[in-house]
């Protein structure tokens, strides 16, 4: 009796789950059943490259004979869409192809954990000088922001810009000027000029922690004009007192003061805050 060897070929890939059924369906067809087709389903889910999205697929090995078939095999898993990937044909030769793959894999996971310890590492140095980069930021970006309502000279080599400032407040920025010189090295100190002009100064109150308070309030209904009568003082006296006359029992003042006691405590967290969306 003569034997009849018969020399079969396969492909192997991974395929969307839902896609199983059709796919099946279409390599029964266009091959008229002469493929043999198994599929099992992988349990965890994989990332799509081309979404980043969590998938399940199924991984899938098709057996056939001869070149044609394995032509059509092919454009139909391309139409699909499904990944195939190289499996040699001798048993040697796959074991040695699924033990460089299992190396390759620990080699992955050894590099992404000491990725993951490194970049572990970093985040941790950062946070601790977040804040500190956060002040940093915001004056610089406060730096800019006045720098560009500067105008430049026609020279193209200075900066000038016209400001009010109170007339008590002068000497010290003239100190501030001059100590930003010497921290800055700069060999040309900068130059204040007070100028004359016609125009109605800005109103500008002086104030504290204590009267901020009631003269928020007062700019709440409007701002005085320049030498106005400022009312903030009167209201700094008669606002508690009307405040004590419609609301004068002992329980509600026992509140209002355990209020007030509270945030005098957390006055440091409150204003790390920085909440400006009260009067």
């Amino acid at each position: 009796m003569s034997e009849c060897v018969v020399c079969c070929s396969f492909v192997a890939g991974v395929i969307l789950r839902e896609r199983i059924p059709a796919f099946e369906r279409m390599l029964w067809r266009a091959c008229r059943g002469n493929v043999f087709l198994r599929q099992a389903e992988i349990d965890s889910p994989l990332e799509d490259p081309s979404s980043s999205d969590q998938v399940y697929k199924s991984v899938f090995i098709i057996f056939f004979q001869g070149d044609q078939l394995k032509t059509r095999v092919k454009k139909i898993c391309e139409g699909f869409r499904a990944t195939l990937y190289p499996c040699p044909e001798a048993p040697a030769d796959r074991r040695e192809m699924a033990m460089g793959v299992m190396t390759r894999i620990e080699d992955l996971n050894t590099v992404l954990g000491q990725t993951q310890d490194h970049r572990h590492r970093v985040l941790v140095a950062a946070a601790k000088n977040i804040k500190n980069w956060f002040v940093k930021v915001r004056k610089i970006k406060a730096i800019y922001h006045t720098l560009n309502l500067f105008n430049l000279d026609v020279t193209q080599k200075c900066l000038i810009a016209e400001c009010w400032v109170p007339a008590l407040d002068l000497e010290t920025i003239q100190l501030a000027l001059r100590r930003g010189t010497e921290r800055s090295g700069s060999s040309v100190p900068p130059i204040l000029n007070r100028m004359e002009t016609m125009e109605n100064p800005p109103t500008y109150n002086r104030t504290n922690k204590i009267t901020s308070a009631f003269q928020n309030l007062i700019y709440a209904y409007g701002v005085a004009s320049y030498r106005e009568v400022n009312p903030a003082p009167y209201t700094i006296i008669t606002f508690p007192f009307l405040f004590a006359v419609m609301f004068g029992d002992l329980g509600h003042g026992a509140i209002m003061a355990a209020f007030g006691f509270w945030m005098c405590y957390k006055e440091k967290p409150l204003q790390a805050k920085k909440i400006d969306s009260e009067v």
